[in-house]
């Protein structure tokens, strides 16, 4: 019986433990990619869990996570490689963040056929966690983008303005002033066309909307 308890108490203690790494992890993680707006460093943070021993499901964490900061870099292509070829399998909850990086790093770098095919294949997944209220925005994010790209201008442009407004990050208000832009583009409204831009570059400064 002395021996069952203490192994709970280690058990517990190892626990409570790698709560609290965890916990620090993700803050940190927070820190650089959304206040420094630091993906470099991010990258860098997470290539460091990466060097470290850790089961299967804990790598293909980490891959999705740098393939974040490499979006939001502008490194789109490197994003695609590490997504497509280095994730072996997908962990619970993660889809939408795996999908989302994907086909929005494919959308940006000029696949739209392939990320419309994808997209198509993947369909059933990401609405089922829609149905769930799991992560609605970015699902929301990955449709509007695709409508951006496949000329659906009329279904995306509302929620883009809305993006700006309810945004929880600077990336996503910069993505928001940069389709709002181009929309105003194709309506001819160049002057509103380059003041939102030039807000997407100020709230994206140092990030993927340089790059395209």
């Amino acid at each position: 019986m002395y021996l069952i308890l203490v192994v709970l108490a280690i058990v517990f203690a190892y626990t409570i433990r790698r709560k609290s790494i965890l916990e620090k992890q993700v803050n940190l993680f927070k820190r650089l990619l959304y206040i420094e707006k630091n993906p470099e460093k991010y990258i860098a943070e997470v290539d460091k869990l990466l060097m470290r021993m850790q089961s299967e499901k804990e790598k293909n964490i980490n891959l999705i996570q740098k393939t974040t900061g490499l979006f939001y870099s502008g490194e789109f292509s490197e994003a695609i490689d590490i997504l497509t070829e280095q994730v072996t399998k997908i962990p619970p909850n993660w889809q939408v963040i795996y999908y989302h990086n994907l086909l929005l790093s494919m959308y940006f770098n000029g696949s739209i056929e392939k990320a419309n095919e994808v997209l198509d294949d993947v369909r059933a997944t990401i609405d089922k966690y829609y149905s769930r209220d799991y992560n609605k925005v970015t699902i929301e994010l990955i449709y509007a983008v695709s409508d951006f790209y496949n000329g659906n201008i009329s279904k995306c442009r509302e929620f883009f303005n809305n993006l700006i407004e309810a945004a929880g990050n600077d990336y996503r208000i910069s993505i928001g002033y940069y389709f709002k832009s181009k929309i105003l583009e194709m309506q001819n409204k160049l002057e509103d066309a380059e003041d939102s831009m030039e807000e997407a570059r100020n709230y994206g400064h140092g990030s993927f909307i340089e790059k395209l």
